[in-house]
């Protein structure tokens, strides 16, 4: 049974609130094998911190799939605040 290190990342978008700007959540989860070894949160307020992570992600070898369908997402909701 390989013990296969890889990294996931989830997603969640919070609704605007009155005068607030609409963030996003992205918990970044970290596994040997099935073992989850760590977690985090990682907060995106616009759009250029969030485009410089996935550069990252992107240039470490990681799959940008579910962070690129957040970022239409929120890029979406950052225009419909404005």
């Amino acid at each position: 049974m390989p013990n296969e290190d890889r990294v996931t990342y989830e997603a969640s978008l919070t609704e605007p609130a009155a005068g607030e700007r609409a963030r996003l959540y992205v918990w970044v989860r970290r596994f040997q094998g099935d073992e989850e070894l760590t977690g985090r949160y990682e907060v995106f307020e616009d759009l250029p911190r969030l485009d410089e992570f996935i550069a990252r992600v992107a240039a470490a070898g990681g799959d940008t799939t579910e962070l690129r369908s957040a970022r239409e997402r929120f890029a979406g909701s950052l225009n419909q605040a404005t």
